[in-house]
């Protein structure tokens, strides 16, 4: 294993666009030596908890916090060392929305960043000068993926602020307004080859943190048509797109992120684009999943239920703040490959969409 130390990061600007019929055999052969869980843990984002224990389990990707900024030197070298040590790279994502999201706050020069709200009144190139800037900052600490913009609305279906609006996180009330706003914060990060994930599909149309508890949006599906403009607008130009945790009664009777309906929308507007959860370790889901088990020692049979539904459901990636439950995700999920075909056959095809990205975007050099 390679040290974290003095290692340079990965330019992490694409290169050329690589030829479809040889970016399709490359990556035949990387799943055809990867075992099943290899495979299962490329589908795993995990709060970054150290290079070692990510390398060791090979997770596809890692959730940096402002937190972990402190020394930037530290985290540049380890993350370059997991890069080094990742036999297929790794997506190493940050949320870096601006106002009250702002993870960068504890670098030099980074304290306050303006949020959506503030930004949707400047002119658009304003908007990508600055997410340009922040670009560059996120490429010289080794960090590839923004999980931004978020295109959620301002008001919900009644003319009401969503939760979203008053966090200050919203770029405008409809998906229409949003769409000018939500493409020049894309524009800057592209031009640094940090990819960036839209969110949170279909549309945030309630006034409640739906973290801490289900929330239940009685939208009519025409307003929620209408929020989704915005998601499919700017589906070719994000690389992916987060799915939310609201239910939206008046379509389906579960959330959105294991709805196999609202995931099939997602996955018909994104194509090829990988499709995430939020941090499946939230009150609010494993709540739903099962009500009348204890939170604070909650039951990991509970917990693989609601990672299968999210499987099935159709997500690529599944996000979890808790470290040691990524390593019980990683085994659920090699061991259902063995005797459930459809779960085997949804693992191999979020594979194909991961790694693709991977190399279309240089994250492991050798692979070029």
């Amino acid at each position: 294993m390679v040290a974290a130390e003095n290692i340079e990061p990965f330019n992490a600007i694409p290169p050329e666009p690589i030829n479809e019929q040889s970016l399709e055999n490359r990556v035949d052969e990387l799943l055809y030596n990867m075992t099943n869980a290899e495979k299962a843990a490329q589908l795993i984002m995990v709060y970054f908890s150290g290079e070692e224990f990510v390398s060791e389990h090979q997770f596809g990707g890692v959730l940096v916090m402002q937190n972990m900024l402190k020394d930037q030197t530290k985290i540049t070298n380890e993350l370059a060392a997991l890069q080094l040590n990742s036999k297929a790279g790794v997506f190493v994502a940050i949320d870096q929305e601006g106002g009250i999201v702002n993870r960068i706050k504890r670098l030099p020069g980074w304290s306050n960043t303006p949020s959506a709200k503030v930004m949707r009144d400047w002119d658009t190139a304003k908007i990508t000068e600055l997410t340009n800037r922040i670009g560059i900052q996120l490429n010289e600490i080794g960090i590839n993926m923004n999980l931004a913009p978020v295109l959620d609305p301002s008001l919900d279906y009644e003319g009401r602020n969503t939760f979203m609006e008053q966090s200050r996180r919203s770029f405008g009330a409809t998906g229409a307004e949003i769409i000018p706003d939500g493409r020049a914060f894309i524009k800057g990060f592209n031009q640094n080859g940090v990819l960036t994930i839209n969110k949170h599909f279909p549309g945030y149309d309630v006034a409640s943190n739906s973290d801490h508890d289900i929330a239940v949006s009685q939208a009519p599906f025409s307003n929620i048509l209408d929020n989704t403009s915005s998601f499919s607008a700017l589906s070719k130009e994000a690389n992916g797109v987060m799915m939310s945790s609201i239910l939206f009664s008046d379509t389906d009777d579960k959330p959105a992120v294991l709805s196999e309906m609202m995931v099939g929308w997602a996955r018909a507007l994104y194509g090829d684009g990988i499709i995430i959860t939020d941090d499946l370790w939230g009150v609010a889901l494993r709540s739903w999943i099962s009500p009348t088990s204890s939170i604070k020692n909650y039951p990991d049979e509970e917990f693989l239920k609601l990672i299968k539904m999210a499987l099935l459901a159709g997500n690529d990636m599944m996000m979890i703040t808790y470290p040691q439950k990524a390593v019980l995700m990683k085994e659920a999920i090699a061991e259902w490959m063995l005797t459930d075909e459809l779960i085997a056959f949804r693992v191999n095809e979020s594979n194909r969409r991961i790694l693709s990205l991977k190399l279309n975007y240089n994250l492991k050099s050798e692979l070029q």
